[in-house]
């Protein structure tokens, strides 16, 4: 089970700023067989659920939960059956601005 997570970790810094990761067989996730089992905080279905957090980091409040490396990274995870794509860009925090006058 720890096989994709360790070669997540030491693979995405690697790739290409621009790059698309893929992985795939997420299903055996759920499998006993292959280490899983639903909602088993060691598998890579909850692995990618905290990385959805990291992905939004710069919009927490809440300080547990800071910019790292993947925020800076990552610009968009898609999920699909028993497959998830990251797109790897360059970010920066977004800048709320709000302009124009109350209409009421």
């Amino acid at each position: 089970m720890d096989q994709q997570r360790i070669t997540f970790e030491e693979m995405f810094p690697l790739l290409s700023p621009h790059g698309v990761y893929v992985i795939e067989d997420m299903h055996t996730s759920y499998w006993s067989e292959y280490g899983g089992g639903y909602e088993l905080s060691d598998s890579f279905v909850e692995y990618s659920k905290r990385l959805i957090d990291k992905l939004n980091a710069w919009h927490s409040r809440e300080p547990r939960l800071t910019v790292d490396r993947f925020t800076e990274s990552a610009w968009s995870m898609s999920y699909y059956d028993s497959v998830l794509v990251i797109e790897k860009r360059t970010r920066v925090p977004s800048l709320a601005l709000m302009t124009g006058s109350p209409s009421w």
